[in-house]
């Protein structure tokens, strides 16, 4: 007679639900990476993000940056300081509009 193991999913299932309830307490500071073409220059990209970290008024630390290992895309690390909800959901809202980014989390 062969036993078969029935897999428990209620934790994960738990886990997915305490992130649906998890709120985020502000001021909040997290690292940001950024990942762009690596088509423009490292002062251009980084220039780009610059303006919209200042635009916001969003504290930020430059961490450094990788370029992927066939030099298509890099990634840009800071870290960064929010103050509210609004200023993270601007954050991300105006982060799409950098030229060249692929993502940002």
């Amino acid at each position: 007679m062969t036993k078969k193991k029935i897999s428990d999913n209620s934790k994960v299932q738990s886990a997915d639900q305490a992130m649906k309830n998890a709120k985020i307490e502000f001021p909040v500071t997290f690292d940001l990476k950024a990942v762009l073409n690596a088509s423009n220059p490292d002062d251009v990209n980084m220039g780009n993000l610059s303006l919209v970290f200042s635009k916001l008024k969003v504290s930020n630390t430059y961490l450094g940056n990788k370029k992927s290992s066939k030099g298509t895309y890099v990634s840009y690390n800071y870290k960064v300081t929010l103050e509210n909800k609004p200023q993270l959901e601007t954050l991300y809202s105006d982060l799409r509009n950098v030229p060249g980014l692929k993502f940002a989390l």
